[in-house]
């Protein structure tokens, strides 16, 4: 969400303030004083704030009524509104409701491609937006039709960026899927493309091969494409491989009795409402790629998986930097927010929706200068 704010800050003179001041400044915007980029400004900056501080919920009613606010304003402003829907995607993905989750993302992609031309670069950047939603929903073969259905019509239209994002998708998709040779195919035909001749694709490119080099445990390989992305790098830094995230017994064994169609070995019962947890980790990634001095910034009470989170950042491997001067000889330090992932369910013996666990982590990178860590009691 963070990117987003700073992008929206840019398009506007006015400057987002913090504290106190913002929670007035956005007040204004709930009753209706504000232009569309205001509101956005506004509300994504205090719902960031609500985020950082673990208060989920709250972060998403404030994005839930900027969005009922100015969902008729598309056409006035179209790029505030998606980032409000943008948002708001992202809190409902970690808070676990999936259908919000799901109505966020369609209202941002719809809000850019009914307003702006198809060439905008918005429009373009959230081309592959509904096939990375369908990924986060399990759902890979209507992510997969996705992808290649945006590829297909991008190059039909001769747009050689969207065709390519969706293209790379796919690739990584089939990849994932176990796919070996398949993505591999699918990357050659990529590299021949000339819009693969451009840095920024050339370098992606190159991390694509690497991922399905490691999943192939090809060491030469990933040895030559870790060599050639240290010498591109100039952004973050790149990761290569990484330990599997810990996992939940009570998941894990419901998922397995699914499996055998047997019932839940920890059943939900109408009464369970999952809690939110989540963690910030900041951690050194060395010009070596390796990570170092990992550590929990700050987080809701402990939570027992935090541990185990610290030794599966530790265990990472990025990208080495090949040339390395006095402004980044320390390397890259990144902070990033891990929250349990969850899940709306109408328990058994229930007719009301509550969230509870599920597999997996969600992962957002906070990683911003000053504002990674606000001040305290802002």
């Amino acid at each position: 969400m963070l990117a987003l704010l700073l992008l929206l800050q840019a398009a506007s003179p006015d400057i987002v303030v913090t504290g106190q001041r913002l929670v007035e400044e956005q007040a204004k915007c709930a009753r209706g004083e504000c232009t569309p980029l205001r509101d956005a400004q506004a509300t994504i900056a205090l719902a960031e704030q609500r985020f950082r501080n673990g208060e989920y919920v709250q972060a998403k009613g404030l994005l839930a009524a900027a969005i009922s606010r100015n969902k008729d304003k598309g056409a006035e402003a179209p790029r505030a509104v998606a980032a409000i829907y943008e948002a708001m995607a992202t809190v409902s993905l970690h808070e676990g409701d999936q259908d919000d989750y799901r109505r966020a993302v369609a209202g941002q992609v719809k809000t850019l491609r009914d307003n702006l031309p198809a060439d905008d670069v918005a429009v373009q950047a959230s081309a592959t937006a509904l096939g990375d939603m369908w990924i986060k929903l399990g759902r890979y073969r209507q992510a997969e039709s996705t992808f290649r259905g945006i590829e297909e019509q991008a190059l039909a239209e001769g747009q050689a960026y969207p065709a390519m994002m969706a293209g790379m998708k796919r690739v990584w998709l089939a990849g994932a899927l176990g796919k070996a040779r398949e993505a591999s195919a699918m990357l050659d035909a990529l590299e021949q493309r000339s819009i693969a001749q451009e840095p920024a694709f050339r370098t992606a490119l190159r991390v694509v091969r690497l991922r399905l080099a490691v999943r192939a445990g090809d060491d030469a390989e990933i040895t030559r494409l870790a060599g050639m992305i240290g010498t591109d790098q100039g952004g973050p830094p790149v990761l290569v491989w990484q330990p599997s995230y810990p996992g939940s017994a009570a998941v894990e064994a419901n998922n397995s009795a699914r499996t055998f169609d047997l019932v839940d070995a920890v059943p939900v019962n109408s009464s369970d409402l999952a809690s939110i947890q989540w963690v910030d980790v900041g951690f050194w990634v060395r010009p070596d790629g390796h990570t170092e001095e990992a550590e929990i910034l700050r987080g809701s009470r402990s939570p027992a998986w935090a541990p185990a989170i610290l030794k599966q950042v530790a265990g990472r491997r990025y990208a080495a930097r090949t040339t390395v001067g006095e402004e980044n000889a320390s390397g890259s330090y990144r902070i990033e927010r891990i929250t349990p992932k969850y899940q709306y369910v109408v328990p058994k013996g229930s007719v009301i929706r509550r969230r509870v666990p599920a597999a997996g982590f969600e992962i957002l990178d906070l990683t911003a200068s000053e504002a990674a860590m606000p001040p305290p009691g802002e």
